[in-house]
């Protein structure tokens, strides 16, 4: 648990900057998985403010473009964070009245899964040629401001904001002493890293306590 929880720091926290220049990753080696379990590998760049996936087997070969309609998940390795991103395609309610398939990427994978999407919204580093920018620190970081977070619960996507009201009561409900490893933790049920843990905390112990189990079934 102590590698896998790192891992996650690393993912949230590595620090990168959230502007307007740019809405793709830089070309990264990795893998594609189709709806038809084709597999691609090659090189690939993700488009986070349209949720296309561009893909070459090689720099000079034809490219392609995918969107969540037909990918299953792909996953692709940051150089510069030197980590590997997991992206996953999930039904998805961004209106009362829509449904549609979209990318989310997986920072906690398990019986409950914690994912993040990036938003819109700009990150300037405190310099004095932005009017507007932040300084990083314990409270403020990119991967808070850039990205909004989501649970998946029970085949359900649930905004983190939420997370007392709809998430809470499907934990306590598990035999794994929720409360109190709040308690002796001094965990927030508000905060992105806290409910990262408690996720991680929750899916370890419906891993290893016999005795644990979920009230509900999830397919992650």
């Amino acid at each position: 648990m102590k590698v896998f929880f790192s891992s996650t720091l690393i993912l949230l926290f590595s620090i990168i900057s959230c502007t307007f220049a740019s809405t793709q990753t830089s070309w990264s080696s990795g893998i594609i998985i189709t709806h038809e379990h084709q597999l691609l590998k090659g090189e690939l760049r993700y488009d986070y403010a349209h949720d296309l996936v561009m893909f070459r087997e090689k720099k000079d070969a034809p490219l392609q473009t995918f969107t969540a309609f037909q990918i299953s998940s792909f996953r692709y390795f940051d150089e510069q964070e030197d980590l590997m991103h997991y992206f996953k395609s999930f039904e998805f309610h961004p209106t009362t009245y829509a449904t549609l398939p979209v990318f989310f990427e997986i920072v906690v994978s398990g019986e409950v899964s914690y994912l993040r999407k990036r938003n819109p919204y700009p990150y300037f580093e405190n310099k004095s040629e932005h009017r507007y920018s932040f300084k990083s620190g314990p409270r403020i970081s990119p991967h808070i401001l850039c990205y909004d977070y989501y649970v998946y619960l029970d085949g359900q996507i649930i905004r983190s904001s939420r997370f007392n009201k709809e998430v809470m009561p499907h934990l306590e409900d598990q035999n794994i002493a929720i409360r109190s490893h709040i308690k002796e933790n001094k965990l927030r049920t508000y905060d992105v890293r806290d409910q990262i843990q408690l996720i991680q905390y929750t899916n370890e112990q419906l891993s290893l306590n016999p005795h644990a189990h979920l009230s509900v079934n999830i397919n992650s």
